[in-house]
């Protein structure tokens, strides 16, 4: 193993109630009423653009030209006031890195979200400008594009390659890429990772990716 590829939303930062909360308040208020359950269930792991597309579809018209802003801004508020790390996080990249690791970060969501995340929660130090996000990629997750991309660019080969992931979607995409993949099911559905292709654990405390 000579590199980990970190997902962000639900690996590295604990994200995932605060923004399902958001996006619930805020499509709601779209005319798509929906609970934070809800929004996790249908946009995990989905593009803003991917997101967009299921609203107007199902609106049937186009969202006003303030959404995106709206959306971010809101969002961006929610991490700033309340965003954590994943509980246990920072001990398990800093064992990574005293094993003369690389490590980087590859997710599915907006490149300024996810520095953002990384700046409020003080995880950017470890990775600086080793982010890679689902814009430089021709095509999102499930697809493998993104951490390949990730993979040429650290210089690393893919199958030396491990990734972390908390989403199905994210799994097939490591798996598709030729990467072993670890799921974290700490508040995920543990069968669907698994079945997807991922090594399942429930804490960053038990994942021994060093050993």
């Amino acid at each position: 193993m000579k590199l980990v590829i970190f997902d962000c939303d639900g690996v590295l930062v604990d994200s995932e109630p605060l923004v399902n909360r958001i996006e619930a308040e805020y499509f709601t208020q779209l005319g798509v009423p929906m609970s934070a359950q809800e929004a996790c269930a249908r946009f995990k792991g989905k593009t803003v653009d991917q997101v967009a597309e299921a609203l107007e579809q199902q609106i049937g018209r186009a969202l006003p030209v303030t959404f995106g802003y709206e959306w971010a801004m809101g969002t961006a508020l929610a991490l700033v006031r309340e965003l954590q790390p994943v509980a246990g996080i920072r001990n398990l990249i800093e064992r990574v890195r005293a094993a003369g690791v690389q490590t980087c970060v590859a997710s599915q969501s907006p490149s300024a979200r996810v520095r953002l995340s990384l700046r409020v929660t003080g995880l950017e130090p470890y990775f600086g400008d080793r982010v890679f996000t689902a814009e430089m990629a021709a095509r999102p997750k499930p697809a493998p594009d993104l951490f390949l991309l990730a993979a040429q660019r650290m210089g690393v080969c893919p199958q030396d390659a491990v990734v972390v992931e908390d989403s199905p979607g994210g799994v097939r995409a490591a798996t598709a890429a030729g990467m072993r993949v670890y799921g974290y099911a700490a508040a995920e559905d543990a069968a669907a990772l698994r079945d997807a292709g991922a090594q399942v654990f429930f804490s960053m405390d038990e994942l021994e990716l060093i050993s």
